[in-house]
């Protein structure tokens, strides 16, 4: 996988994140964009963290994809 799709990923769950009216249904959406990523995997128990906990945890992978160089 290139870092120009990891890049691409992040910053439409980036913007995603700007548009989106339901902090659910909006985390959600931004999971299944990293989901496409080959080698990104999210941990079992993803559906029983609390939205604020999704919410940081997209957020800190947006940061990174956007750094990748």
């Amino acid at each position: 996988m290139s870092d120009d799709f990891i890049k691409t990923v992040g910053a439409v769950s980036s913007m995603f994140s700007l548009m989106s009216n339901s902090e659910d249904k909006g985390v959600d959406q931004r999971a299944r964009f990293y989901k496409t990523v080959h080698g990104i995997s999210f941990p079992p128990d993803w559906d029983q963290l609390s939205v604020e906990e999704k919410i940081k945890r997209i957020d800190a992978l947006d940061k990174l994809a956007l750094e990748v160089s």
